[in-house]
């Protein structure tokens, strides 16, 4: 009888946790804005981020060793962006090799190189962002992977509109003035 009630218990608590948005393995911050609560400390490469409510941290098994990926981000409704992640790479990465230089981004005091490339098929494309911070020899790419559905695979009738990406990478620069170097 103990065990089924701790089993519920464990169960309620962790249903109501996604219900009121409860980020894994994240910390609340007072050092967050209201939109970005969320803390994620990273010691070993000497930044932390905030990041906002609802997104969860899980090891991005599919990139270089380490790697760390949150997923969850709101994406615009009745858009044909379906989903935004962010996967944090230390060293080298592979995928920059077929990238275009984006500029540069500043906030907090540190520059980051911006580059963007594209992959996909005839029914999606997945749009990439990253933010490379270069401290050292050592470097940390913040990517930003944005998966949308082409739109001409609709009908007319049924057709999403075609997501704002200039609004979607002003989002994220928000969330990236939030970098403070350890």
């Amino acid at each position: 009888m103990r065990r089924n009630c701790a089993a519920a218990l464990a169960l309620l608590l962790v249903t109501v946790g996604c219900a009121l948005g409860v980020t894994k393995n994240l910390s609340r911050s007072d050092r967050c804005p209201p939109q970005y609560p969320f803390e994620y400390l990273d010691q070993a490469h000497g930044f932390r981020i905030c990041v906002p409510r609802g997104v969860t941290k899980e090891a991005a098994a599919d990139y270089p060793i380490g790697s760390i990926r949150f997923r969850g981000f709101r994406v615009p409704a009745k858009t044909n962006l379906k989903s935004k992640q962010l996967v944090i790479v230390a060293g080298d990465y592979d995928l920059l090799r077929n990238a275009t230089a984006f500029g540069k981004f500043r906030a907090n005091g540190v520059t980051f190189t911006r580059a963007k490339f594209e992959e996909g098929s005839a029914g999606h494309l997945d749009r990439h962002i990253v933010y490379t911070w270069k401290h050292g020899k050592n470097a940390v790419h913040f990517d930003f992977e944005y998966r949308s559905v082409n739109i001409a695979n609709f009908d007319p009738a049924s057709r999403p509109v075609e997501y704002d990406r200039a609004a979607q990478i002003k989002l994220t620069e928000q969330m990236m003035r939030t970098f403070q170097p350890l």
